[in-house]
This record gives structure tokens, sequence and C-alpha cells, in this order.
């Protein structure tokens, strides 16, 4: 696993067509922006999981 760490603005790519950028920073939360073709399903964990789907081996619990 791929561990970065971001100051505000910056930005990462997968791929060449999925960008996310660090938008803000507040004392318990990042925002970010993601950029990506509609194909691509972008779903947050705890709805993955609401949904029956399973936690991924590689995310841990904070």
């Amino acid at each position: 696993m791929l561990c970065i760490t971001m100051r505000k603005g910056e930005y990462l790519t997968i791929g060449d067509h999925v960008v996310i950028q660090l938008d803000r920073l507040t004392a318990e939360r990042a925002h970010m922006t993601i950029s990506a073709p509609r194909e691509i399903p972008i779903l947050r964990g705890k709805v993955l999981e609401r949904e029956g789907g399973e936690r991924p081996g590689c995310v841990y619990d904070t």
C-alpha cells in the first residue's frame, strides 16, 4: 500500500483519467476533490459496508 502525505492544493493522479486533490483540512477532516470518468464508481467505505460489501484488506481501523 502507498501512503502519501499531502498539503492543501496538492493532488495525485491514478492512471490517465483520475485526479484527487486535497481541497482543505479542518481539525479532524480532509476534504478531497475527485475527478474521474462516470464509468468509474466512487463509493464511500461506510456506504459499501452498509450495502453488504466487504472492507478491503488494505484498510485498517483507526
